[in-house]
C-alpha cells in the first residue's frame, strides 16, 4: 500500500454501529441514573393502572372471588342509578368551583400589584402558610364549623340576623300556608300534589313534555351555542348533522339491545360501532367533536328514562340552526344563534335554581340550629359553601407565576392607552395567563371527579343524608372498600378515567392564550 492510497471504509452497517455504542458509552450513566425512577413509576405509577383495565372485566373480590365477566360491569353501569346521581352533584360542583376560581385571580392580581417589594413578599408568605396545616385538620375544622349546636357558621347567623331571612325564605313543612318563599316559587314553577298526584306548573306541563327535563333546556342551550360556532361550511354541517343524530341514537340502540339479548359480542359490537361514528365525527367537526361527546354523555344522564329526547334535541337544534342561517346574513344569523343558546340555557339554570332546588321547606331555620350536614336538604349548600372564601394556596401561586412572565412594557403601554385597573385585568393580565387558568381547570375538574376525602370525612361513605352528597370518587371507594366489588369499582374508574380524558382534551383546545 502507498501512501497516496487510503484504506478502505467499513461497511455502513458497523459504521452505524460503532457510532451507536460510542454515542451508548457517553449516555450509560445518564441512563443508569434514570433507570431506578423508571422502574419505581413503572411498577408503583403505571402497572397499578394497566391493571386495572384488566380488572375491570372480572368479577373481582381480592383473593377470593376472581371471574372473567367481560363487558358485564359496564353494562352494569349503565342502569346504576346512584352512580349517575353522583354526576348531577359533580356537575353542580363543576359549575360553582368555575365562579370560586375568580377569588384566587382575584388575589393573585392583588398581590402582583403591590409595589412594596418586602410588603408583597410578607403577603405570600401569609398564603404559603396554611399548606402546612395538615389537610385532615382542615377538614375537622371545617366540619365543627357546620356543627348545630357550637359551629361558628349558626352562632354568626344568629347574631347577625341571617336565621330570620333563611326562616322567611324557607319556613315550616305541613301546611301549604307556612311555606317560605323559595318552597312557593318552586310550587308555582312545578309541583306534584302529593295527595291527588295532579301536576301543575311550567316545569310539569310543558318543559318536562317538549324538552324531558330542565335539564334538557340547558342541554339543547349547549346544542345551539356549540352549532354557533360550527363555522360557515354547510357540506359539512349537514354531514355532522346526520352524525350528531346518529351518535345520540346509538346509546338508545345500546339500552334496547340490552333488554333483548345480553351478550358481551352484541354490546361490543354496538360500543364499536359507536366509537368509530365518533372518530368519523371528529374527523367532520375538528376539535369541537369532544363538546358533542360530552353532550352526548350528559344526556345519557339526564335523559335515562326516555332516551328518545337524547335523539330529538340536537336534531331540533340542528334544523333550527340551519333555518336560521338560511333566512339571514351569515354574521348575523351566528349572533342569533348564540343569543338562542345563552337565554335557554340561563332559562333552563333558572327553573333548576328555583323550581327544582328548594321545592320543600326544611323546617331547620326556625330554631337557629340547622343541621347542615345532617340533612339532606341543606347537605349540598354547606358543600358549596365549604372553603369560603375560596383562595387556595396553590392557585394564587400558580396565577403568581403567569403574571411575573407579563412584561413591564405591556403595562407601560396600557396605561399610556388609559386603560384603568379593571381593564388592566380583563384585557391584558387575565388573557395572559390563560395557560396557568387552564392547568388550574384541569387539577379543579381532576379533583373534583375522583377526589372523596372531603365527603368521607364530612358525610361518611354513603354520602350523608339521602345519598345527597355522593361523588363518582366516594361511590368508586364504596364500592371496593364496603361493599367489596373491586372489579367493579375498577370499571367506574375507566369511566371517570375517559371523562377527565374528555375534559383535559376540551381545555388544551379551548382555554389558551391566542398567539
Amino acid at each position: 500500500m502507498t501512501d497516496s492510497e487510503t484504506p478502505p471504509k467499513p461497511p455502513l452497517g458497523k459504521q452505524r454501529m460503532a457510532r451507536f455504542w460510542h454515542k451508548a458509552k457517553q449516555v450509560q450513566m445518564l441512563y443508569l441514573l434514570v433507570l431506578p425512577t423508571t422502574l419505581v413509576i413503572a411498577v408503583l405509577g403505571y402497572y397499578p393502572k394497566i391493571d386495572v383495565v384488566f380488572k375491570s372485566m372480572y368479577r373481582w373480590n381480592p383473593p377470593d372471588v376472581e371471574e372473567y365477566v367481560g363487558l358485564q360491569n359496564f353494562v352494569d353501569i349503565f342502569s346504576d342509578n346512584l352512580f349517575w346521581q353522583s354526576f348531577q352533584l359533580v356537575f353542580i360542583l363543576l359549575i360553582a368551583n368555575l365562579f370560586k376560581m375568580w377569588p384566587g385571580i382575584f388575589a393573585a392580581v392583588a398581590l402582583h400589584r403591590i409595589a412594596n417589594e418586602k410588603l408583597r413578599y410578607r403577603f405570600q408568605v401569609c398564603f404559603v402558610i396554611p399548606m402546612v396545616i395538615p389537610g385532615m385538620v382542615w377538614l375537622l375544622i371545617w366540619k365543627s364549623f357546620y356543627d348545630p349546636t357550637y359551629g361558628v357558621l349558626n352562632r354568626f347567623m344568629n347574631a347577625t340576623g341571617l336565621m330570620r331571612f333563611f326562616h322567611f325564605l324557607d319556613g315550616s313543612p305541613g301546611n301549604v300556608e307556612t311555606y317560605g318563599l323559595m318552597p312557593r316559587i318552586a310550587r308555582y314553577l312545578g309541583h306534584v300534589d302529593p295527595e291527588t298526584g295532579e301536576s301543575f306548573g311550567i316545569i310539569h306541563n310543558f318543559v318536562a313534555p317538549v324538552f324531558g327535563d330542565t335539564w334538557g333546556l340547558v342541554l339543547l342551550g349547549a346544542f345551539f351555542l356549540t352549532l354557533a360556532i360550527h363555522g360557515s361550511n354547510r357540506h359539512k354541517r349537514h354531514i355532522a348533522g346526520g352524525l350528531i343524530a346518529a351518535a345520540a341514537a346509538l346509546p338508545l340502540i345500546l339500552i334496547l339491545v340490552q333488554k333483548v339479548v345480553v351478550g358481551p359480542g352484541v354490546i361490543g359490537a354496538a360500543l364499536l360501532a359507536f366509537i368509530v361514528l365518533m372518530f368519523f365525527l371528529a374527523r367532520t367537526l375538528g376539535p369541537k367533536w369532544v363538546l358533542w361527546m360530552f353532550y352526548i354523555f350528559g344526556g345519557l344522564i339526564v335523559f335515562r328514562e326516555n332516551y328518545l329526547y337524547l335523539f330529538l334535541l340536537p336534531v331540533a337544534a340542528i334544523l333550527i340552526s340551519e333555518g336560521i342561517r338560511h333566512g339571514m346574513e351569515h354574521f348575523a344569523a351566528e349572533g342569533v344563534i348564540k343569543t338562542i343558546g345563552t337565554l335557554v340555557m340561563v332559562f333552563g339554570f333558572l327553573l333548576i335554581g328555583f323550581g327544582q332546588t328548594w321545592t320543600e321547606p326544611t323546617g331547620q331555620f326556625a330554631y337557629g340550629a340547622p343541621a347542615w350536614l345532617g340533612n339532606q336538604d341543606l347537605v349540598i349548600p354547606a358543600i358549596l359553601f365549604w372553603g369560603f372564601p375560596w383562595v387556595g394556596t396553590m392557585g394564587v401561586l400558580i396565577y403568581l407565576a403567569g403574571l411575573q412572565q407579563i412584561p413591564q412594557d405591556v403595562y407601560e403601554a396600557a396605561e399610556i392607552d388609559g386603560i384603568g385597573p379593571m381593564g388592566m385585568l380583563f384585557k391584558i393580565e387575565l388573557p395572559l395567563i390563560l395557560t396557568q387558568v387552564r392547568i388550574n381547570l384541569i387539577f379543579m375538574t381532576i379533583g373534583t371527579l375522583v377526589s372523596y376525602e372531603m365527603f368521607l370525612i364530612l358525610l361518611g361513605p354513603s354520602g350523608g343524608p339521602g345519598n345527597r352528597g355522593m361523588v363518582p370518587g366516594l361511590y368508586m371507594f364504596s364500592k371496593a372498600f364496603m361493599d367489596g366489588q373491586f372489579g367493579y369499582a375498577s370499571a367506574l374508574g375507566m369511566v371517570l378515567f375517559f371523562l377527565i380524558l374528555g375534559l383535559t382534551v376540551i381545555y388544551q383546545k379551548y382555554v389558551k392564550v391566542d398567539k
